[in-house]
């Protein structure tokens, strides 16, 4: 492979060339990982599950988007809003998945203020 070898050429340890290696494939890896979840995510429906079964899907593969996605955080708001947004975007994509007879519980969820996904799963 002439990228590798590019890549290696001028480094004089096999420490070097392994941790040069590590550093550009695994940030590769990392994002085809990312990719996968997020595709995953956007693809699960509650189509012929239960609720609960469907409830059940989501948070394993967010568990999984997170253990892949580091954000470095400069102060204790920036986690609080970053924790803020992703909540809200989890509730977002669990009523987007949820089938079409839960129609109105979905608009009842959207109109309260404060809310958990928690809270969401268990209104529907």
């Amino acid at each position: 492979m002439p990228e590798v070898s590019d890549t290696c050429m001028l480094l004089t340890t096999s420490k070097d060339i392994w941790e040069t290696c590590r550093k550009t494939y695994s940030k590769v890896r990392d994002a085809a990982q990312i990719y996968e979840i997020k595709m995953k995510i956007s693809a699960t429906k509650q189509g012929g599950h239960s609720v609960t079964e469907y409830a059940q899907n989501l948070p394993n593969l967010w568990q999984e988007l997170d253990h892949y996605q580091c954000m470095e955080m400069k102060c204790s708001d920036d986690v609080a809003l970053l924790k803020c947004f992703m909540e809200k975007y989890r509730i977002y994509t669990f009523l987007a998945g949820l089938n079409a007879k839960f129609d109105l519980v979905r608009v009842q969820v959207l109109g309260k203020e404060h809310r958990s996904l928690n809270e969401a799963i268990a209104i529907i």
